[in-house]
This record gives structure tokens, sequence and C-alpha cells, in this order.
């Protein structure tokens, strides 16, 4: 397939990929998510010294709110000497910091935790120890896909969203809090004068499951892909993942990742799943989480973060919520 896009195109790699859906990715989730259960039973967790948590989905409710109760369990996580940090895909700014404003330790000068994807990795008094960008290259080819397939295209910049268009894509971020969408009419003119660490290319879920072989396609090895929500396919540089943001977070810890607990619900959160030791998945977990946990909690409607916490961090100390 030529790496050209263009809409002739698009019918044909999506009857591929439907193909493939069908017939080999939910059998194969299916079956891992068997293997799973019938394991789970079987294990028993490790003493769990930090808790690593993803924030849509898990730590905030489907109203994007934080529940009284998960708040007074992390607190008392906290409290107990078990450090916790965020891994999330969002930026480390907008609406939804002050959301957690209370949980960030004492004397810390900002969030700790893992931001973007882990493009951005802050030490436990919110310093900065690391950030990754996007080659030039691969954030043009990606304005241009965008312009190609007539899909929206979402620049994040550290604590900034730039866009071409301000369009119902933009407007559904909104109830995730994430910083206010910046209109620039000219995106190429920035790229190199901000620091850009990822971009979406947003779409219906329909028109993403269709051009993300495309874009894998069109990218090679020059990107990760993944997606958090429906409908928003994330590029990312290479090897980037939230795994690799935990991962370098817990090294500049000396904190051995078998004695991690995490707690996610989307495919983006796999790898760090795949990386610690106790992996928690919310009852409205998505199947990819679902199939990499070694357990699961209630939903984020139902405080599955406070539950897990009481479980697997309080109790085992002796102490209660």
């Amino acid at each position: 397939m030529s790496a050209q896009l263009s809409s002739a195109n698009i019918p044909h790699a999506s009857e591929q990929c439907k193909l493939r859906a069908k017939r080999q990715r939910p059998a194969a989730l299916r079956a891992r998510t068997m293997r799973n259960v019938r394991c789970r039973a079987a294990m028993s967790p490790p003493e769990i010294r930090l808790v690593a948590c993803d924030v849509d989905g898990t730590l905030l409710s489907g109203r994007h709110l934080l529940s009284d109760k998960n708040k007074a369990a992390v607190k008392k996580c906290q409290e107990s000497g078990v450090p916790f940090f965020l891994a999330t895909g969002k930026a480390p700014g907008g609406e939804w910091v002050g959301l957690i404003q209370d949980l960030l330790p004492k004397g810390s000068k900002g969030l700790p935790g893992c931001f973007l994807q882990g493009l951005i990795v802050n030490g436990l008094n919110g310093e900065v120890i690391h950030q990754r960008e996007l080659e030039h290259d691969t954030i043009r080819e990606g304005i241009a896909a965008g312009e190609e397939l007539g899909l929206s295209i979402l620049v994040y910049a550290t604590d900034r969203i730039l866009v071409p268009k301000i369009n119902e894509h933009t407007h559904r971020l909104a109830a995730y809090r994430e910083p206010q969408p910046e209109e620039v009419q000219d995106l190429r003119s920035l790229i190199g004068k901000v620091a850009m660490q990822k971009f979406i290319l947003a779409g219906t879920p329909e028109q993403i499951v269709e051009i993300r072989p495309l874009i894998m396609e069109r990218l090679g090895g020059r990107a990760e892909l993944t997606t958090a929500l429906p409908g928003y396919l994330e590029v990312l540089p290479p090897g980037a993942s939230k795994g690799a943001g935990v991962a370098r977070l817990l090294k500049t810890l000396d904190m051995d990742p078998q004695h991690v607990m995490c707690l996610g619900d989307g495919e983006n959160d796999v790898e760090m799943m795949q990386l610690v030791g106790w992996p928690v998945a919310m009852a409205n977990a998505g199947p990819e989480a679902k199939a990499a946990c070694k357990a699961e909690t209630a939903s984020n409607d139902d405080d599955g973060v406070a539950q897990a916490i009481e479980k697997y961090v309080l109790k085992p100390r002796g102490l209660k919520l």
C-alpha cells in the first residue's frame, strides 16, 4: 500500500482493519482476559510501596469529578507512607489540576507523576525530571494527514493545546477540563519554536478505526499510536508510553516496579500495567486493560480507586478508611 493517503484507499484499509478486528483482536483479548480470570485466584498482591493512577475514567468519575471517598483514600495512602502518583495522558495544566490540588504532597512545587503519556515526568516535589518532544517532520506529516483525511488536529505543547480551528472535537475536551485550546492559523509556523510533545487526530470513532492503519503506515517507525478516548488517535514519539514514563520515575526513586500498584481503564494504560507488580483495572475498563491486569476494582463512578487502596494498601497495614 502506498504511504500517500487519499479518500480512495480508506475503504480498502477499513475493510482489512475490520476483518482483522473481527477475526483476531477481540478473540485474542477475550482469550487473554479469560486466562487472567483463571489465574487471579492463585495470585496474591505484593507489598505495595507506591501507587500510580490514571485520571480520566479512573480517579475521576464519569462526570469528571473527584469523589470525597477517593480523595480520603489517596490522603490516607500518602499518610501511611505510600506515595501516590498520577499517570495520565493529560497535560500538566488546566482546570482539572484544581480538582486534585488537595492531593499534592506537602511542600510540593507542582504535580508529581507522568503526564502526556509519559512525555513529561515530574519528581516527588513536582520538579521536571524528563521531557520528550516529537520530531518536527512527524508533526508536519501529522498536520498533512489530518488535512488530507478531514480530521481535526490538536497539538499538545506542554500545558497548552494548539489547534488550527475550534470545533466539536475541541469542545469535547472541555468536559475533561484540559487547557483551553488555542486557535492558531498556521500550526506549521510554530514547529521548532514551542515544545510539542504529542498530537491528536480527532474524528468519529469509526473514522479513527479506519485511518489508524494508514497513519501507522505513513509514519512508519517514527511514532507510537494509542487511544485514551474513542475518536481521538494520539501520536507519540517512538517508544513513548505511560509505562516508559512510570519506569523512568521509579528509577529516580530507586523503587522496584514489583512493589507498585497501578490503576487504569484504557489502552494507553497497558504498558504501565505490564510494568508493575500489581496492575488493577477499573470495572469500566476496556478489554485491553482488563486483559493486562491482575485484579479488578469497582468502576470510576463507584469509588474504585478508594476500594483498591483500602484493599491493597491500607488493610495490609492494619488501617481503615
